[in-house]
């Protein structure tokens, strides 16, 4: 019997090429543990379903990029007429992961009616960029790397920065002009094969907040010199790049290199002209993806579903 499930998981992307497999000429079905997606169809095909466990991402993110709690659709074909039960797919996987030093916890799986697409159907998802701002009253001398001060809990889990004349202020008022909806255009990484997609998004939520660092109570006993930020982004879907580069974005507006209402420019004149060479996109060490939300009446498993084939969204997320 065949029945669909829906997965949340979570992963550290440090070391991984991307959350999705590159795909081949050859098919789909080829293993490939430089991703997310590739590594959670091999272990699922430790079950031996009748079918190919192909793994449906809800959100697409590159290498390096983190998430707390994202989420995918699969289906598992057992012979005779019962199911995999969610909970022991749930343990298996955590258990091969485990074994296999794989940085992917799976928090549960459910199963969903056949029709269920955790791509089309999710209604928001939320990312979180961590900065953390050297203090202004810190002085270091010029041949000294502030990775000398960098908690090793930290690494490669936020962006570090060493900018005496950041302006926290003018980075949230430069913020306040991405919230809407908008042409993204200009904070797209460019691609010749989708320069005529439509790059329109609408940001429910853009919240900058005092962060804090992930660290052991030993190393939180001593001073910090950094300020730590934390960039919270809501919206439905986002544009490849587009939050880290809106990030560097904002940077620069808070450093003084950029006016804050030339963000409102940059939205209003959609195109790869419109973005300043100077500006730095931020690597993707401190972003992560937070929650992938969804109606909670999809979530409930009907019968009457029918199958269909899966299909990759055209319009989907990706960061």
């Amino acid at each position: 019997m065949k029945a669909r499930y829906l997965t949340f998981f979570s992963y550290i992307g440090t070391g991984l090429r991307s959350s999705e497999k590159i795909w081949l000429k050859e098919g789909r079905h080829y293993p490939d543990p430089q991703s997310v997606q590739g590594l959670m169809e091999i272990a699922l095909l430790k079950f031996k379903s009748l079918n190919y466990p192909l793994f449906i991402l809800s959100s697409r993110t590159d290498g390096g990029v983190h998430a707390l709690n994202s989420s995918a659709h699969f289906d598992l074909e057992k012979y005779g007429g019962s199911i995999y039960e969610p909970n022991n797919i749930t343990y298996q996987l955590n258990k091969y992961f485990f074994k296999n030093n794989i940085s992917i916890y799976v928090k549960k799986c459910l199963r969903v009616s056949d029709d269920f697409n955790a791509r089309r159907k999710a209604i928001s998802r939320t990312y979180l960029y961590r900065l953390a701002v050297i203090k202004k009253d810190i002085v270091i001398p010029e041949y000294v790397s502030i990775a000398s001060y960098i908690p090793i809990e930290e690494w490669k889990r936020c962006h570090f920065l060493r900018l005496h004349n950041f302006d926290i202020e003018k980075f949230k008022e430069g913020a306040k002009y991405f919230a809407g909806y908008h042409d993204f255009t200009t904070f797209k990484r460019f691609d010749k094969l989708q320069q005529h997609k439509h790059n329109r998004r609408t940001i429910y939520s853009i919240e900058v907040k005092p962060g804090r660092p992930t660290v052991t109570s030993y190393t939180h006993s001593q001073e910090s010199i950094f300020d730590y930020w934390d960039v919270e982004i809501k919206g439905r879907s986002f544009v490849h790049n587009q939050i880290r580069r809106m990030i560097g974005t904002l940077i620069s507006v808070a450093t003084g290199k950029l006016p804050a209402e030339e963000i409102k420019v940059m939205l209003q004149v959609p195109s790869k002209y419109s973005w300043h060479p100077f500006i730095q996109n931020c690597p993707p060490d401190g972003l992560y993806l937070c929650n992938v939300e969804y109606n909670p009446e999809d979530l409930i498993y009907k019968p009457t579903g029918t199958s269909e084939e899966v299909e990759e969204s055209l319009n989907s997320d990706s960061e």
